[in-house]
């Protein structure tokens, strides 16, 4: 399993998504963390599992929600997550930001 290392630019998306949904409905928000966190789970068990999306970058989409998880692989221990995306976004808007 690996460790999972959040770019500080993605936990403030998924803050902010969790917020959106929280001003909709409290349960909402609630499920979005839920699923968020069973994907993150799955990413580190089996990072290699969903499509590689640029030359090191790969992509999780959400069940249930229209967000992407960028990721890459740094080393046999280590998983970045780049950033949580909309699919309805540019998804290589996360190559453009800073942390």
């Amino acid at each position: 399993m690996y460790q999972l290392r959040i770019r500080i630019l993605a936990q403030q998306e998924a803050d902010e998504i969790f917020d959106y949904y929280g001003n909709i409905n409290s349960t909402l928000a609630l499920m979005f963390l839920e699923v968020l966190y069973a994907q993150l789970d799955v990413i580190s068990e089996n990072p290699e599992l969903f499509q590689l999306k640029y030359k090191s970058t790969r992509v999780r989409y959400l069940r249930k929600f229209p967000f992407g998880i960028y990721y890459r692989i740094v080393d046999e221990s280590f998983i970045e997550i780049l950033s949580i995306i909309h699919t309805s976004r540019n998804p290589e808007i996360w190559k453009k930001r800073k942390d």
